[in-house]
């Protein structure tokens, strides 16, 4: 709305006359001045007189042309002063009647002219510009900074100078803002004193003392500001409370200045890098209005008003280049490009601003039209933001330019990586060169549980995928990145403060992220490999056990297998030893049974026993043959053998396989009978198919030995026994398919088999 207002006085200014020299709402002389029309050199083509004295500010108009003014009742505006001198531009010459404090006349003839494009664009539109640069930079502070002193400092100091440049045009025209002027130059002075104050922070020694007596002058300003108000309005003239104003603002900056000097002298580590990136605007603000003064009184031409907005624009650059790089203020913010974005556009303005009026006044005389000009500025005003954008990117998002070359150099380095230890290292090289941080360190998911400062939803955070700040002061605080893949967390990303306590963008966020997420995916891939390499390994273990357990398995069965026909050896050599006749059936059995060992050996060498060929035999002859295998032991316990098989019956099965099946039942079946007892094999039709049973009269297998006859690998009840034959039965059954189990009926030790209906 004051914008709005400063505006529109502005804009009613045009074309309006003025004596070439303008005065302030009191009607003193103003040092404001253009080059293009001081008296000195040239007014309407009439040279000023080098003898004759230009007015001072303590002069103060009180006749034109001859029409003196009048001191009572409400100050007229100095732009109905103005029209005293001539009713149009075209007024030659306007006779001007200054008067001094003590009373001393000074008569001053100047040329008429009007206000037109040079006075509102140099004395309001820059004006104005650069007090929204300055109310923003004020607005950033209020909204980032975390320190109270210093942040109330500032953002009154933006305040009071934005109020200061909005009116200085209205101040010396139309005078509509004339009260806010007269507060603005009290503010300065007092921002100023609280400036030395309280920024960056106050001082360690003397606090109260000076916070005290800093209210009390800020109360006496406030009160003055109210009086110099109040006086507009009513028309009192309190002219020394003005003059004291003016001559007090000069030392209250000088002490901003001073006190910066002093702090720099005396400060040490990261005080002293912020004050130096500070000073800037502190100290540097200061010097150059001091030397536009010497340079104006050197010269004689008064140039300091002209170049007051970009001096003043000195001190909010330089402060938030301290917040950006130092975080001066403590600020807990995320920097990004959005809120440098309207200083670079009133920035950018400004220059092209006054680029613009350069290039108007080098084509004064020529045939410049103002679309021209408006075409001129508007090229400026591009080529300025992309300059800005390019400074803005280099200066404070380096991690921009970084991004992609960061990514790539990553990516290739991970590639070649199978490990998790050199990933992690890796990774920790990468974000340290990529942001200037002063440590990065890749933690166990479970470990940030374990650091101090940690907040209380952290882990959840974490979990989740968002990036999490630790609970200490800006300068401290260190930034968590979880690392995940596939939705889960692999790792953390823990990361140091940035180096001088610079603030992180967004841009560095981004990038941060990005590397978290490939060390994610590198790391679940080396773990993925090395869970491969595992199974491989395991693999490779389980070949090697299994052809151990191959060979000790097989290597018993042979052993087992090998008694039978071994004892049947035995008896007939013995049997021949002693002169009785061999028959041709028995040589014949010794043959077959030799030819068996010789295929159990060939199955040892192979480390597998051979598949079984299966097809239909006849049961009774194998059963025979298994019989015989064991005649020593039926002969030496004197049993008695029933075989109830039929002749012509016959069975899916492979017959050496089959013989040493019913072998080791037959054999157990032996050995479990008693002295003259009974023992059997017969083949039937039950409901179940066809059965083949194994029978014997002896006392049977304890209950808690047949509940896991057939669930455990070698299970025997002897004394001597290795259960090495039922394991056999076993595994013969099923590989033709059939089913054994164990029964006890009335007086019997049953083992039987039961076979699956034949095609």
């Amino acid at each position: 709305m004051l914008t709005g207002l400063a505006a529109h006085g502005a804009w009613s200014t045009r074309g309006r006359p003025f004596p070439s020299l303008m005065v302030d709402a009191y009607h003193f002389y103003s040092l404001v001045l253009l080059p293009s029309w001081d008296p000195r050199t040239s007014i309407g083509g009439h040279p000023w007189p080098s003898t004759e004295p230009l007015p001072l500010a303590r002069h103060r108009l009180v006749a034109v042309n001859e029409k003196s003014l009048s001191t009572h009742g409400p100050l007229s505006s100095p732009l109905e002063l103005y029209a005293l001198a001539g009713e149009t531009c075209s007024d030659a010459r306007v006779s001007l009647r200054f008067e001094d404090p003590w009373g001393n006349s000074l008569p001053v003839d100047v040329d008429g002219g009007c206000l037109d494009f040079d006075e509102i664009l140099l004395f309001f539109v820059t004006y104005v510009l650069a007090a929204w640069m300055v109310l923003w930079s004020g607005g950033l502070v209020l909204t980032l900074g975390s320190r109270p002193a210093a942040r109330r400092a500032f953002v009154g100091w933006s305040a009071v100078t934005f109020l200061f440049l909005l009116s200085f045009y209205d101040y010396h025209t139309t005078a509509w803002l004339a009260p806010l002027f007269s507060v603005s130059k009290v503010g300065l002075m007092l921002s100023a004193l609280w400036l030395a104050y309280a920024f960056p922070s106050p001082p360690a020694r003397g606090t109260v003392g000076l916070r005290r007596l800093l209210s009390a002058l800020t109360v006496l300003g406030a009160a003055t500001a109210l009086g110099l108000v109040a006086a507009r309005f009513t028309g009192t003239d309190i002219e020394p409370v003005r003059n004291t104003t003016d001559l007090l603002l000069a030392p209250c900056i000088a002490a901003l200045a001073l006190a910066v000097l002093l702090r720099l002298r005396r400060g040490t580590g990261l005080e002293r890098a912020e004050l130096i990136t500070a000073s800037g605007g502190l100290v540097a603000t200061p010097l150059l209005i001091a030397l536009m003064q010497v340079f104006s009184l050197w010269t004689g031409r008064e140039i300091r008003h002209l170049a007051l907005p970009f001096i003043i624009l000195v001190l909010p650059l330089s402060i938030g280049y301290a917040l950006i790089r130092h975080n001066i203020l403590e600020a807990r913010v995320v920097l990004t490009p959005r809120m440098l974005r309207v200083p670079l556009v009133l920035g950018a303005l400004l220059l092209s601003v006054l680029g613009t009026y350069l290039i108007h006044l080098a084509t004064r005389s020529g045939p410049t039209q103002l679309l021209l000009l408006l075409l001129i500025g508007g090229a400026l005003f591009t080529a300025l933001m992309v300059l800005a954008h390019q400074l803005q990117v280099r200066l404070f998002f380096p991690a921009t330019l970084a991004f992609r070359g960061t990514i790539e150099r990553l990516s290739d380095r991970l590639a070649a990586l199978r490990d998790a230890p050199t990933i992690r290292r890796t990774l920790e090289e990468t974000v340290m060169q990529a942001v200037p941080t002063l440590s990065a360190r890749i933690l166990e998911p479970s470990a940030p549980r374990e650091l101090p400062h940690l907040p209380p939803e952290a882990l959840e955070e974490l979990a989740r995928g968002a990036h999490v700040w630790t609970a200490q002061s800006p300068r401290e605080r260190h930034l968590l990145i979880p690392m995940r893949s596939l939705g889960e967390l692999r790792a953390v990303l823990f990361i140091a403060p940035k180096r001088k306590g610079a603030l992180y963008t967004q841009e560095d966020l981004q990038l941060l992220e990005t590397l978290a997420s490939l060390g994610a995916l590198a790391l679940h891939n080396a773990e993925a490999v090395q869970e491969l390499e595992s199974l491989r390994r395991l693999e490779v273990g389980a070949a090697h056990l299994e052809k151990q357990l191959t060979l000790s398995a097989l290597s018993e069965e042979v052993c087992h297998e090998m008694v039978y026909p071994l004892s049947f050896l035995q008896d007939l050599l013995r049997r021949g030893a002693d002169g009785q006749p061999l028959g041709e059936e028995d040589l014949s059995f010794a043959r077959e049974e030799v030819e068996r060992m010789r295929r159990m050996l060939d199955s040892l060498r192979r480390l597998q026993l051979p598949r079984p060929e299966v097809g239909p035999i006849p049961l009774l002859g194998h059963a025979q043959r298994a019989l015989q295998l064991i005649r020593e032991s039926i002969q030496r316990k004197r049993l008695s053998v029933l075989v109830e098989i039929d002749p012509a019956l016959t069975v899916r099965a492979e017959g050496d396989s089959l013989v040493q099946l019913l072998s080791n039942l037959l054999r157990n079946a032996a050995q479990a009978a008693p002295e003259e007892g009974t023992m059997g094999i017969r083949a039937r039709w039950g409901a179940e198919g066809q059965l083949i049973e194994v029978w014997d009269t002896g006392p049977g297998i304890p209950e808690e030995v047949a509940q896991v006859l057939f669930t455990h690998r070698r299970v025997s009840t002897k004394q001597d026994g290795h259960g090495i034959g039922l394991t056999v039965v076993q595994r013969i059954a099923h590989n033709f398919r059939w089913q054994v189990f164990y029964l006890r009926e009335s007086d019997r030790t049953l083992f039987r088999l039961t076979l699956p209906p034949s095609p």
